[in-house]
């Protein structure tokens, strides 16, 4: 029975349980980690990739020329959910299984989200720099008791967000193309279309995938429909948002903050954005919880291991 190879590019899933690990290596998969810190690119793998028959990706890059350079490869199983960073048309076509650790991290991006919207409710970041610097500069902030929470794609993670923020006494108002009615109407919400949310919602909290639709969903003109001195949150992926209009939104003042832990390029060196004292930043760890990796981790290695004894059974 040859052993089934197992390359490793999300750093942190090593950082799982020994045990987990143990019991792969148990199952007949040869582990080999890439220890690097950034994610990878399509030359970062090509070299390398044609030798292995699994894939442990984070946010890393696997493009079809990926593909095509591992002849072997069956499955590509994500350290997490979002799956945007992976040729899913080119893995359907070469006949390689694409997988994710569904629910793993939920509750911490939920979590991020909402902290993210308290942060800016009370400009957290600024009053921070101030006071460190000799400065106390009581500015005011707005309560989140009877403010407009507007919920962009209310999946499991948007559903969390609506859980905490309703305790608050926000007034929910969601926009998902499939709707989940009964579940918004317990948290005292309601649906409403995509213009009536942008211009009626204090703050707005991105929860949608990034696809060919709602790449640059929020552009110039849907920032210039929102409500002046309103919050936007992206906790979902940097693409959603176009980046230069949001910039000039915040700059200008028409936006009164925004909070944003992922990047349409990542690091974001250079962004503008950066050099702003109304924005909350975070380096895309939504799902990086002591909690949710062991839960991603668990999720990945598990369809691994589906997937070997699938080949198994094939075996001659």
């Amino acid at each position: 029975m040859k052993p089934f190879k197992l390359l490793v590019a999300s750093p942190s899933f090593a950082s799982c349980s020994e045990g987990l690990l143990d019991e792969m290596e148990q199952a007949g998969i040869e582990i080999t980690h890439l220890r690097q810190k950034q994610k990878l690119h399509e030359a970062d793998f090509v070299g390398i990739i044609q030798d292995y028959d699994g894939l442990i990706v984070g946010a890393d890059i696997v493009s079809r020329t990926v593909m095509e350079h591992a002849p072997r490869l069956k499955i590509i199983s994500k350290h997490g959910i979002g799956l945007d960073n992976i040729d899913l048309q080119a893995a359907e076509e070469l006949g390689i299984k694409v997988c994710y650790a569904a629910g793993s991290n939920t509750v911490a991006v939920a979590e991020l989200a909402c902290a993210m919207i308290m942060t800016l409710a009370r400009g957290l970041v600024k009053t921070t720099r101030e006071v460190a610097s000799g400065k106390w500069n009581r500015s005011r902030g707005v309560e989140l008791m009877g403010a407009s929470l507007g919920v962009l794609g209310t999946g499991a993670i948007g559903r969390e967000v609506i859980k905490r923020m309703a305790a608050f006494g926000m007034r929910i108002q969601a926009f998902d193309p499939y709707p989940n009615t009964a579940f918004v109407h317990k948290y005292g919400g309601c649906y409403v279309e995509f213009d009536k949310l942008l211009q009626q919602s204090d703050f707005i909290t991105l929860h949608l995938p990034l696809t060919a639709e709602t790449c640059k969903m929020i552009a110039a003109e849907q920032l210039s429909q929102m409500k002046p001195g309103a919050f936007l949150v992206n906790a979902a992926r940097g693409g959603i948002v176009d980046e230069a209009a949001l910039y000039q939104a915040l700059l200008s003042g028409r936006l009164a903050g925004a909070g944003i832990d992922t990047f349409e390029d990542e690091p974001p060196t250079g962004n503008p954005l950066l050099t702003l004292d109304n924005v909350v930043l975070s380096p895309h760890l939504g799902g990086y919880t002591k909690e949710a990796i062991d839960k991603m981790s668990r999720g990945a290695a598990a369809n691994i291991l589906s997937c070997l004894q699938e080949c198994r059974k094939v075996e001659p």
